[in-house]
């Protein structure tokens, strides 16, 4: 069971700006780099004269989506330094929607807003901990 008190107490110890939830097949150290995020869609888009925008992946870790390249950072659920330890329970327990065995606390000091709810895209992201 992950700590929302340990996931507190590590953004407190760091000087980094943006925190997020990242769970990955991917096997970090604590300080590794994070790999860069694709943005990724269920459906097909097409252009005006019906030709698909984005490939669509047949194997690999996008297997099943459409790619629409790599994002400006890493992908990850939003921990903001005023979330409540609820707000943040919740946050961990929503990430059982995302594909991984290992779920991380995430940091930087750059992001964008990501499609998905609560996501942000951390440019430059940094593992703080290895959560599970």
């Amino acid at each position: 069971m992950v700590d929302a008190n340990r996931i507190i107490e590590l953004m407190e110890k760091t000087d980094y700006e943006f925190f997020g939830l990242r769970k990955d097949d991917f096997n970090y150290n604590v300080g590794d780099s994070c790999n860069i995020s694709h943005q990724l869609f269920q459906d097909p888009m097409y252009d005006d004269e019906d030709e698909l925008i984005y490939p669509y992946c047949e194997d690999g870790i996008y297997q099943g989506y459409y790619d629409a390249g790599e994002l400006n950072g890493t992908s990850a659920i939003e921990i903001d330094s005023e979330d409540t330890l609820e707000i943040i329970n919740k946050k961990i327990k929503d990430m059982s929607m995302y594909f991984g065995n290992n779920l991380y606390l995430i940091a930087g000091n750059d992001y964008k807003y990501g499609n998905d709810y609560n996501e942000i895209i951390i440019s430059g992201a940094t593992v703080v901990e290895k959560l599970i």
